[in-house]
């Protein structure tokens, strides 16, 4: 059974969702966190790599839903040149950690960092909280803030079937298809592997396989 869809009065009681409580369980707490430090950094080195091999520099990021901040420390660490830009919704991450509040729907990215398009964008687990109205408008945006190459996770119906640990993900989430998303990311980007996609705009080569 796919688990219960959040469903929220408005946007001030979505933002209380993401609060001290929600980031202790997933994120604090070592027997039900859903990552760490270490293993973002570990995923940021294969994104680095890859990015490297398919020769997309990167030169500016924007982590959309950054969280507590692991991707900034592996961006520092990978890419010590880049200009990160980090924008969060949760109101109580921001005022923790300093980040520029927005939402990925509606963010004003030029306004937000003086930019209109990234080398890097990356956006991690945040897709699956929204509505489908809402997510197709996201992938959108994805689109047209990102110039190089993205990195996106997003769980769907089959992870949370057969793949996630239930005891450490989330389940109060919008759930849907694989090829919802991939529908909807072929208008902007192609498929890399290891959820990285390049902008069509990048003029990046792929090989037949390297995609699939």
């Amino acid at each position: 059974m796919p688990p219960r869809r959040t469903r929220r009065a408005g946007p001030d009681a979505a933002a209380d969702r993401f609060g001290a409580d929600y980031y202790r369980r997933f994120y604090g707490d070592p027997r039900t966190r859903v990552n760490d430090a270490a293993a973002v950094m570990a995923l940021a080195e294969f994104v680095a790599a890859y990015l490297a091999y398919l020769d997309v520099p990167v030169r500016s990021i924007l982590d959309v839903g950054c969280g507590v901040g692991h991707w900034q420390r592996a961006a520092a660490r990978l890419w010590p040149r880049a200009r990160y830009h980090g924008i969060e919704y949760s109101r109580f991450l921001c005022e923790r950690f300093g980040w520029q509040h927005g939402s990925i729907t509606d963010l004003d990215v030029r306004a937000a960092t003086g930019r209109d398009e990234f080398d890097l964008v990356v956006c991690q687990g945040v897709l699956q909280y929204l509505d489908d109205r809402a997510a197709a408008k996201a992938l959108a945006n994805l689109g047209r803030w990102c110039g190089g190459a993205l990195y996106l996770e997003a769980l769907t119906t089959a992870d949370w079937r057969r793949n996630c640990d239930r005891d450490r993900t989330d389940g109060e989430v919008h759930l849907r298809a694989g090829d919802w998303y991939r529908q909807r990311l072929a208008r902007h980007f192609r498929a890399c592997g290891g959820g990285l996609f390049c902008s069509r705009r990048a003029g990046v080569t792929l090989f037949e396989l390297e995609g699939t």
